[in-house]
């Protein structure tokens, strides 16, 4: 019975895999990748800095049995384009919703890890009636907020790049239709990523805008986090009502270690 089971649950995940759809969108002067999976109410995934959408694959297998999962390659990452000037939140912001709007997504729950936090929050903050509910997780908004360890990487440029290349820089040769891009995609972010606040506003008041948040928020962190705690408690107090959880046994890459807990962690709070 035991392997009837699971061969049941195979047989539905490769249905899944079968109705989903994979296509381009011309957005604010770039071709972003995306893909929607299942039926229902629409759910955006939006995947981490240098990685992309390939990382919730287990997640969106699990998620789209019961919503229309919208999973997007961020500006330059991935399988999409990048345009010529700087890499921002406020433009990846912009380019996913332009994004929805082709696809007449009007509103939809959101799941952000790292990158795709802060542009979900963004979108949160100052476009709150295209946001029903919002998971947050391994957020960071500023680039003063990691632990001495990744401080110490992010503050070396060599380090970085070293790091950047041997990590990310494979998989963006393999899949980007720029591949003689990468160094360039990667001092972006590079620079995109010491910015002193990631949001649009004096970083005196960074979290400020957190608080025009009004979808019911849950922040999700791994205990090992690459993000003190204390920045995770002000994104927390910052967000009206937001409820934080801490996933023991993992850290910044929650959503690609753990990712069962993590598609159910979505599940269980949007339900």
């Amino acid at each position: 019975m035991k392997t009837l089971c699971h061969g049941l649950a195979l047989v539905s995940l490769m249905l899944i895999t079968c109705f989903a759809r994979a296509d381009y969108a011309e957005v604010n002067g770039i071709n972003m990748y995306y893909e929607v999976h299942g039926e229902g109410t629409p759910l955006v995934l939006l995947h981490g800095g240098y990685v992309d959408s390939d990382m919730w694959t287990i997640e969106t297998h699990i998620l789209s049995q019961s919503y229309q999962v919208i999973e997007i390659d961020s500006r330059g990452h991935g399988r999409s384009t990048d345009g010529d000037g700087p890499i921002t939140y406020e433009l990846m912001a912009a380019d996913t919703l332009a994004l929805l709007d082709q696809l007449n997504v009007s509103n939809a729950h959101f799941a952000g890890w790292s990158d795709g936090a802060v542009i979900a929050a963004q979108i949160a903050a100052y476009h709150p009636e295209r946001v029903n509910k919002l998971v947050l997780i391994g957020a960071a908004f500023g680039g003063d907020t990691y632990v001495p360890a990744f401080s110490t990487v992010l503050g070396s440029e060599l380090l970085f790049k070293a790091f950047a290349d041997t990590t990310f820089g494979i998989k963006y040769k393999l899949v980007n239709p720029q591949p003689e891009h990468w160094p360039v995609f990667r001092d972006k972010l590079y620079t995109l990523w010491n910015t002193e606040c990631y949001l649009p506003v004096d970083p005196e008041f960074c979290l400020e805008p957190l608080g025009s948040i009004a979808a019911q928020t849950l922040v999700l962190v791994g205990k090992n986090e690459i993000i003190r705690f204390d920045h995770t408690e002000a994104i927390v107090d910052a967000i009206p009502d937001a409820e934080l959880e801490v996933v023991y046994l993992a850290g910044h890459f929650l959503p690609e270690t753990r990712p069962f807990t993590t598609a159910y962690k979505i599940k269980d709070f949007i339900e």
